[in-house]
């Protein structure tokens, strides 16, 4: 539940992949390096949509000050309303489908930087993820994160979270 609980959703998760002409452009800046999936990844993105099995979750009342942020093979996960971060080095597998992002193992801090402890942070999280009308939509497992989701169709698999992030314009 370590990606879950950094938004004070009590079993979400992430979401979404999609056709990278609908994509949020890349800041030119990051337009650095050979993998367009990870190049289309990299700045920094608020979260925006939380869906779990299917019914949202009011954004009113959770995941203020919620986001992600990525530079190069590395995903920093801020959640605001827990005054943590979560930072983990992840690889991209855009060959299965839906493609995966996957971290073997992170690191929790306060927003200060002081350490936080997390057992289920040394343990892997599958995440499925795609660009959907400018967004990122990543999906995962709200128990076992482990094991990827079969898709993004969380209605029929009420532990599956869908998390919907829109880029921060710089």
């Amino acid at each position: 539940m370590k990606f879950l609980a950094l938004f004070a959703v009590p079993f979400a998760l992430v979401c979404a992949l999609g056709d990278p002409v609908l994509s949020a452009p890349v800041p030119k800046h990051l337009m650095k390096g050979e993998d367009p999936e990870l190049q289309k990844l990299q700045g920094e993105w608020n979260l925006t949509a939380v869906s779990l099995g299917g019914a949202e979750i009011d954004m009113s009342r959770h995941n203020a000050g919620s986001g992600l942020e990525v530079r190069g093979d590395t995903l920093i996960v801020t959640a605001g309303q827990q005054n943590q971060r979560t930072t983990a080095t992840f690889r991209l597998d855009t060959k299965a489908q839906p493609a995966r992002i996957t971290w073997q193992q992170a690191r929790v801090t306060d927003l200060n930087g002081g350490p936080v402890k997390d057992d289920d942070a040394e343990k892997p999280c599958v995440m499925l993820y795609k660009f959907e009308a400018g967004k990122l939509v990543l999906a995962a497992r709200s128990g076992n994160q482990e094991q990827a989701p079969r898709g993004f169709d969380n209605k029929n698999e009420p532990e599956v979270v869908l998390l919907t992030f829109t880029r921060v314009q710089k």
